[in-house]
């Protein structure tokens, strides 16, 4: 089912009027699709699937969203804010909500409520509704022009903003307890593909996949089943954010671990030993 295009000035949340500016079909059709997935993957990716009966993460899988009212995507839990809503979504309401994602709609959850700029909002959204499968225009042909990386090339090279983001910063985990204090754990990325910890006893290795996929496991967690493995996209974790709380995950039994990045980190040694014990079958060492 395709999107119908609306035109809407203005909408009413909560009874206050908020201004909106309508995006055109044309705007939409003609916008960079490639600039569109690469402010989606640094900015959504890490708690927002796309693809047509793809999981739910963090945040709801969005394929089909266009035209679904707000809150009412079945088998996800969504805030109040937005079950109350009582609008489907369009490009309209998607740009509004993006340049000002708590201000739009108080109250609601999204775990990272940053402005999308001006300048990358038609592009994502429209990127958005291709892969949402909301788009009347067809899919761009070459769709990896200027996303492309050498594989040869070490990952300090291929993803500079990763790499900088990452192996210089900690990386804070904070694991809820059910009637306990949270376990607050901080991990120190090695350039060696090794882990390290302010934790005894904590290990672990990390490794880019071909699809560049971030993936990681940490073992020796002072919390069950004390282990943790998972893979992000490179690009959500290389916009340079730094805060306790940048994401949520679901842990073992459903129990929910928080993320965040603070800068800079005690010197830590590498080891590559490290790495390679905790690496599974298979894997290059």
């Amino acid at each position: 089912m395709r999107f119908m295009f609306t035109t809407i000035i203005g909408i009413a949340i909560s009874g206050t009027a908020v201004a909106q500016t309508t995006i055109t079909r044309d705007q939409l059709a003609n916008a960079d699709y490639v600039k569109g997935r690469a402010a989606f993957q640094s900015r959504c990716a890490a708690c927002h699937t796309m693809a047509d009966g793809s999981a739910d993460l963090a945040g709801p899988a969005l394929y089909g969203m266009f035209g679904r009212t707000a809150g009412t995507k079945s088998g996800f839990e969504f805030s109040d804010a937005l079950k109350k809503a009582g609008f489907a979504w369009d490009a309209d309401r998607l740009a509004a909500w993006l340049a000002d994602p708590k201000g739009y709609l108080p109250d609601n959850i999204m775990l990272i409520p940053e402005a999308v700029p001006a300048r990358d909002r038609v592009n994502m959204i429209s990127f958005m509704m291709v892969e949402a499968g909301a788009a009347d225009w067809p899919r761009p042909a070459i769709i990896n022009a200027n996303a492309a990386t050498d594989a040869s090339k070490p990952p300090s090279e291929r993803f500079p903003s990763f790499w900088n983001h990452m192996m210089f910063n900690t990386v804070r985990y904070a694991f809820e307890r059910p009637g306990e204090s949270e376990y607050v754990v901080d991990v120190y990325y090695n350039e060696d593909g090794s882990v390290a910890s302010n934790q005894p006893g904590l290990t672990g290795f990390w490794h880019i996949t071909g699809r560049s996929m971030f993936c990681y496991a940490l073992q020796g967690l002072a919390v069950e089943p004390g282990m943790v493995v998972e893979c992000v996209p490179v690009a959500a974790m290389s916009i340079p954010r730094f805060n306790e709380r940048l994401w949520q995950s679901k842990g073992w039994q459903g129990r929910v671990v928080h993320g965040g990045i603070l800068p800079g980190r005690p010197d830590v040694p590498v080891s590559t030993a490290a790495a390679a014990a905790a690496a599974p079958p298979g894997r290059p060492r």
